[in-house]
Protein backbone atom coordinates (compact mmCIF):
# COMPACT_ATOMS: atom_id res chain seq x y z
CA UNK A 1 0.00 0.00 0.00
CA UNK A 2 0.88 3.55 -0.93
CA UNK A 3 0.37 6.44 1.47
CA UNK A 4 0.57 10.03 0.61
CA UNK A 5 1.01 12.07 3.93
CA UNK A 6 0.06 15.79 4.40
CA UNK A 7 3.27 17.31 6.53
CA UNK A 8 0.57 20.28 6.77
CA UNK A 9 3.38 22.85 6.45
CA UNK A 10 2.65 25.76 8.50
CA UNK A 11 -0.52 24.47 9.35
CA UNK A 12 -1.55 24.60 6.09
CA UNK A 13 -2.78 21.31 4.30
CA UNK A 14 -2.18 20.37 0.33
CA UNK A 15 1.12 21.99 0.36
CA UNK A 16 4.01 19.51 1.03
CA UNK A 17 3.64 15.48 1.12
CA UNK A 18 5.68 12.74 1.51
CA UNK A 19 4.87 8.90 -0.06
CA UNK A 20 5.00 6.12 1.97
CA UNK A 21 4.98 2.60 0.57
CA UNK A 22 5.03 -0.35 2.41
CA UNK A 23 7.22 -3.23 2.34
CA UNK A 24 7.49 -6.66 4.11
CA UNK A 25 10.79 -4.88 5.33
CA UNK A 26 8.84 -1.63 7.02
CA UNK A 27 8.24 1.73 5.30
CA UNK A 28 10.17 3.39 2.38
CA UNK A 29 9.37 6.82 2.69
CA UNK A 30 10.29 8.99 -0.69
CA UNK A 31 11.60 12.45 0.93
CA UNK A 32 10.81 13.35 4.30
CA UNK A 33 9.34 17.11 4.61
CA UNK A 34 11.02 19.73 6.69
CA UNK A 35 12.62 18.97 9.94
CA UNK A 36 9.34 21.55 11.58
CA UNK A 37 7.12 18.94 10.32
CA UNK A 38 8.65 15.43 11.89
CA UNK A 39 5.85 15.67 14.23
CA UNK A 40 3.54 16.27 12.18
CA UNK A 41 4.18 13.26 9.34
CA UNK A 42 4.89 11.04 13.06
CA UNK A 43 1.19 11.43 13.09
CA UNK A 44 -0.07 10.89 10.22
CA UNK A 45 1.97 7.89 10.15
CA UNK A 46 0.34 6.68 13.32
CA UNK A 47 -3.20 7.18 11.90
CA UNK A 48 -1.88 5.44 8.99
CA UNK A 49 -0.72 2.45 11.09
CA UNK A 50 3.03 2.16 11.21
CA UNK A 51 5.37 4.77 13.02
CA UNK A 52 8.59 6.60 12.32
CA UNK A 53 10.66 4.19 13.09
CA UNK A 54 9.24 1.56 11.07
CA UNK A 55 11.11 3.64 8.39
CA UNK A 56 13.74 1.66 6.96
CA UNK A 57 14.70 3.33 3.78
CA UNK A 58 14.64 7.52 3.21
CA UNK A 59 14.35 8.09 -0.66
CA UNK A 60 15.06 11.53 -0.81
CA UNK A 61 14.83 13.14 -4.52
CA UNK A 62 17.06 16.31 -3.39
CA UNK A 63 18.67 17.90 -0.45
CA UNK A 64 16.47 21.23 -0.68
CA UNK A 65 14.77 21.81 3.03
CA UNK A 66 11.68 21.21 2.53
CA UNK A 67 12.02 17.72 1.10
CA UNK A 68 14.47 16.53 2.93
CA UNK A 69 15.26 18.59 6.34
CA UNK A 70 13.67 15.80 8.39
CA UNK A 71 15.92 13.64 6.89
CA UNK A 72 18.23 13.27 9.70
CA UNK A 73 15.08 12.45 12.24
CA UNK A 74 14.35 9.37 10.85
CA UNK A 75 18.32 8.13 10.45
CA UNK A 76 18.46 8.76 14.42
CA UNK A 77 15.59 6.09 14.18
CA UNK A 78 17.41 3.51 11.95
CA UNK A 79 16.38 4.01 8.46
CA UNK A 80 19.29 4.26 5.55
CA UNK A 81 18.61 8.00 3.42
CA UNK A 82 19.49 7.58 -0.52
CA UNK A 83 20.76 10.25 -2.27
CA UNK A 84 22.15 11.54 -5.52
CA UNK A 85 25.73 11.35 -5.15
CA UNK A 86 26.12 15.55 -5.14
CA UNK A 87 23.41 15.80 -2.58
CA UNK A 88 25.37 13.04 -0.23
CA UNK A 89 28.16 15.35 1.23
CA UNK A 90 25.95 18.15 2.57
CA UNK A 91 23.64 15.69 4.32
CA UNK A 92 26.73 14.20 5.93
CA UNK A 93 27.77 17.78 6.93
CA UNK A 94 24.68 20.56 6.37
CA UNK A 95 26.55 23.66 7.35
CA UNK A 96 26.91 24.83 3.76
CA UNK A 97 23.26 23.88 2.85
CA UNK A 98 21.76 25.51 6.72
CA UNK A 99 23.85 28.80 5.82
CA UNK A 100 22.66 29.28 2.17
CA UNK A 101 18.98 28.60 2.97
CA UNK A 102 19.73 31.42 5.69
CA UNK A 103 20.78 33.64 3.44
CA UNK A 104 17.64 33.13 1.87
CA UNK A 105 14.84 32.65 4.84
CA UNK A 106 16.71 34.86 7.59
CA UNK A 107 15.29 35.16 10.60
CA UNK A 108 12.04 32.42 9.21
CA UNK A 109 14.57 29.66 9.18
CA UNK A 110 13.43 27.93 12.16
CA UNK A 111 9.75 28.74 11.45
CA UNK A 112 9.75 27.28 8.28
CA UNK A 113 12.12 24.59 8.39
CA UNK A 114 13.70 23.96 11.70
CA UNK A 115 17.17 22.47 11.91
CA UNK A 116 18.81 19.96 9.79
CA UNK A 117 21.42 18.17 11.55
CA UNK A 118 24.20 15.79 10.04
CA UNK A 119 23.42 12.06 9.29
CA UNK A 120 26.48 9.76 9.93
CA UNK A 121 28.69 8.70 6.58
CA UNK A 122 27.43 4.85 6.86
CA UNK A 123 23.50 5.96 7.05
CA UNK A 124 23.93 7.81 3.68
CA UNK A 125 23.78 5.71 0.43
CA UNK A 126 24.81 6.88 -2.51
CA UNK A 127 22.00 6.65 -5.16
CA UNK A 128 23.63 6.92 -8.84
CA UNK A 129 21.67 6.85 -11.67
CA UNK A 130 19.82 3.81 -12.85
CA UNK A 131 21.01 2.07 -9.83
CA UNK A 132 18.45 -0.42 -8.28
CA UNK A 133 17.40 -0.41 -4.68
CA UNK A 134 15.88 -3.44 -2.65
CA UNK A 135 13.22 -1.79 0.00
CA UNK A 136 11.54 -5.09 0.74
CA UNK A 137 9.29 -6.93 -2.07
CA UNK A 138 10.29 -3.84 -4.19
CA UNK A 139 13.12 -2.73 -7.15
CA UNK A 140 13.41 0.69 -6.65
CA UNK A 141 15.31 2.18 -9.21
CA UNK A 142 17.01 5.76 -8.91
CA UNK A 143 16.88 8.00 -12.17
CA UNK A 144 19.04 11.00 -12.12
CA UNK A 145 16.75 13.71 -13.59
CA UNK A 146 18.54 17.42 -13.70
CA UNK A 147 17.10 20.79 -13.81
CA UNK A 148 15.50 21.85 -11.24
CA UNK A 149 18.66 20.74 -9.19
CA UNK A 150 21.87 18.99 -10.12
CA UNK A 151 21.44 16.53 -7.07
CA UNK A 152 18.01 15.23 -8.03
CA UNK A 153 16.80 11.94 -8.82
CA UNK A 154 13.21 10.66 -9.29
CA UNK A 155 12.33 6.87 -8.07
CA UNK A 156 10.87 4.27 -9.89
CA UNK A 157 8.91 0.86 -9.22
CA UNK A 158 6.54 -1.23 -10.72
CA UNK A 159 4.05 1.70 -12.20
CA UNK A 160 5.11 3.87 -10.07
CA UNK A 161 7.03 7.23 -9.96
CA UNK A 162 7.93 9.43 -7.79
CA UNK A 163 8.69 12.97 -8.92
CA UNK A 164 10.30 15.50 -6.81
CA UNK A 165 10.22 18.91 -7.93
CA UNK A 166 11.51 18.05 -11.46
CA UNK A 167 7.81 16.75 -12.22
CA UNK A 168 6.18 19.95 -11.40
CA UNK A 169 4.15 21.45 -8.82
CA UNK A 170 0.03 20.48 -8.84
CA UNK A 171 -2.15 21.18 -6.72
CA UNK A 172 -6.18 19.97 -6.66
CA UNK A 173 -6.16 18.68 -10.57
CA UNK A 174 -4.87 22.62 -11.01
CA UNK A 175 -2.04 22.55 -13.51
CA UNK A 176 1.53 21.33 -13.22
CA UNK A 177 4.07 24.24 -13.12
CA UNK A 178 7.80 23.96 -13.14
CA UNK A 179 9.68 25.10 -9.82
CA UNK A 180 12.31 27.22 -10.55
CA UNK A 181 14.96 28.07 -7.67
CA UNK A 182 18.01 29.17 -7.40
CA UNK A 183 21.09 28.46 -7.78
CA UNK A 184 20.93 25.32 -10.33
CA UNK A 185 18.03 25.97 -12.86
CA UNK A 186 19.00 24.49 -15.56
CA UNK A 187 16.42 24.66 -18.61
CA UNK A 188 18.10 22.29 -21.02
CA UNK A 189 18.33 19.39 -17.89
CA UNK A 190 15.04 19.85 -17.27
CA UNK A 191 13.43 19.05 -20.29
CA UNK A 192 15.73 16.23 -21.33
CA UNK A 193 15.00 15.13 -17.39
CA UNK A 194 11.31 14.89 -18.59
CA UNK A 195 11.59 13.42 -21.35
CA UNK A 196 13.21 10.67 -18.88
CA UNK A 197 10.22 10.29 -16.65
CA UNK A 198 8.10 9.74 -19.78
CA UNK A 199 10.21 7.08 -20.91
CA UNK A 200 9.67 4.97 -17.86
CA UNK A 201 5.95 4.53 -18.56
CA UNK A 202 4.56 4.93 -15.38
CA UNK A 203 0.80 5.14 -14.59
CA UNK A 204 1.02 6.94 -11.65
CA UNK A 205 3.13 9.73 -10.44
CA UNK A 206 3.84 10.75 -6.96
CA UNK A 207 4.62 14.89 -6.05
CA UNK A 208 5.79 16.25 -3.18
CA UNK A 209 3.70 19.41 -3.60
CA UNK A 210 0.96 17.48 -3.96
CA UNK A 211 -0.07 14.11 -3.78
CA UNK A 212 -1.02 11.08 -7.02
CA UNK A 213 -1.43 12.04 -10.17
CA UNK A 214 -2.95 9.48 -12.46
CA UNK A 215 -4.23 8.63 -15.55
CA UNK A 216 -2.91 10.99 -18.66
CA UNK A 217 0.62 11.49 -17.16
CA UNK A 218 1.80 12.34 -21.38
CA UNK A 219 -0.18 15.43 -20.84
CA UNK A 220 0.60 16.00 -17.60
CA UNK A 221 4.49 16.22 -19.09
CA UNK A 222 3.44 17.78 -21.88
CA UNK A 223 1.91 20.85 -19.77
CA UNK A 224 5.24 20.42 -17.99
CA UNK A 225 7.28 21.05 -20.91
CA UNK A 226 5.26 23.60 -22.28
CA UNK A 227 5.53 25.92 -19.17
CA UNK A 228 9.22 25.18 -18.69
CA UNK A 229 9.68 26.74 -21.83
CA UNK A 230 7.66 29.49 -22.11
CA UNK A 231 8.67 31.01 -18.52
CA UNK A 232 12.50 30.70 -19.70
CA UNK A 233 11.68 32.43 -22.60
CA UNK A 234 9.72 35.12 -20.93
CA UNK A 235 12.50 35.80 -18.35
CA UNK A 236 14.71 36.07 -22.05
CA UNK A 237 12.59 38.68 -23.49
CA UNK A 238 12.26 40.61 -19.89
CA UNK A 239 15.97 40.92 -19.40
CA UNK A 240 16.66 41.48 -23.03
CA UNK A 241 15.12 44.98 -21.91
CA UNK A 242 17.35 45.43 -19.39
CA UNK A 243 14.69 45.04 -16.55
CA UNK A 244 16.34 44.57 -12.98
CA UNK A 245 15.55 41.72 -10.21
CA UNK A 246 13.62 43.94 -8.24
CA UNK A 247 11.32 44.88 -11.31
CA UNK A 248 11.07 41.41 -12.60
CA UNK A 249 9.77 40.11 -9.02
CA UNK A 250 5.88 41.75 -8.90
CA UNK A 251 5.83 41.26 -12.47
CA UNK A 252 6.37 37.60 -12.81
CA UNK A 253 4.36 36.89 -9.64
CA UNK A 254 1.26 38.11 -11.38
CA UNK A 255 2.40 36.19 -15.12
CA UNK A 256 2.80 33.33 -12.63
CA UNK A 257 -0.52 33.23 -10.61
CA UNK A 258 -2.35 34.55 -14.30
CA UNK A 259 -1.53 31.63 -15.74
CA UNK A 260 -2.16 29.05 -12.88
CA UNK A 261 -5.68 30.72 -12.90
CA UNK A 262 -6.36 30.19 -17.17
CA UNK A 263 -4.99 26.69 -16.97
CA UNK A 264 -7.42 25.97 -14.54
CA UNK A 265 -6.57 25.58 -10.87
CA UNK A 266 -9.01 26.88 -8.59
CA UNK A 267 -8.76 30.93 -7.32
CA UNK A 268 -8.30 29.61 -3.41
CA UNK A 269 -5.57 27.33 -4.74
CA UNK A 270 -3.53 30.40 -6.54
CA UNK A 271 -2.36 31.27 -2.99
CA UNK A 272 -1.07 27.70 -2.28
CA UNK A 273 0.64 27.20 -5.46
CA UNK A 274 2.97 30.29 -4.20
CA UNK A 275 3.33 29.01 -0.96
CA UNK A 276 4.86 25.65 -2.32
CA UNK A 277 6.95 27.22 -5.26
CA UNK A 278 7.27 31.17 -4.37
CA UNK A 279 7.59 33.05 -7.39
CA UNK A 280 10.23 35.08 -6.62
CA UNK A 281 12.84 32.58 -6.72
CA UNK A 282 11.89 32.04 -9.98
CA UNK A 283 13.56 35.50 -10.83
CA UNK A 284 16.57 34.47 -9.29
CA UNK A 285 17.03 31.83 -10.65
CA UNK A 286 16.26 32.54 -14.10
CA UNK A 287 18.66 35.61 -14.30
CA UNK A 288 21.55 33.54 -13.44
CA UNK A 289 20.47 30.44 -15.60
CA UNK A 290 20.67 33.12 -18.61
CA UNK A 291 23.59 35.08 -17.55
CA UNK A 292 25.27 31.95 -17.36
CA UNK A 293 24.25 29.65 -19.86
CA UNK A 294 23.39 32.11 -22.72
CA UNK A 295 24.11 35.48 -21.61
CA UNK A 296 24.31 36.32 -25.67
CA UNK A 297 20.75 35.77 -25.48
CA UNK A 298 20.01 38.46 -23.34
CA UNK A 299 22.42 40.93 -24.72
CA UNK A 300 25.23 40.36 -22.69
CA UNK A 301 28.88 40.85 -24.22
CA UNK A 302 26.73 42.30 -27.45
CA UNK A 303 28.36 45.73 -28.72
Amino acid sequence: MIHVLDTRHLDRPGIIAVTALETDDGIALFDTGAAATFENISGAMRAAGFAPNDVRHVFLSHIHLDHAGAAWQFAELGAIVHVHPRGAPHLIDPTRLMESATRIFGDEMQRLWGEMRRIPEEQVQVTDDNIAIRAGQYEVRSVATPGHASHHNVYHWDDHLFGGDVAGVRLDGGPPVPPFVPPELQVESWLESIERMRALGATRLYLPHFGLVEGDLGGHFDALSERVQRWAAWFRDELRKGRSESELIPDFAQCEAQDILESGAAVERVADYERADPSFMAVTASIRYWQKYHPEAIGIGQD
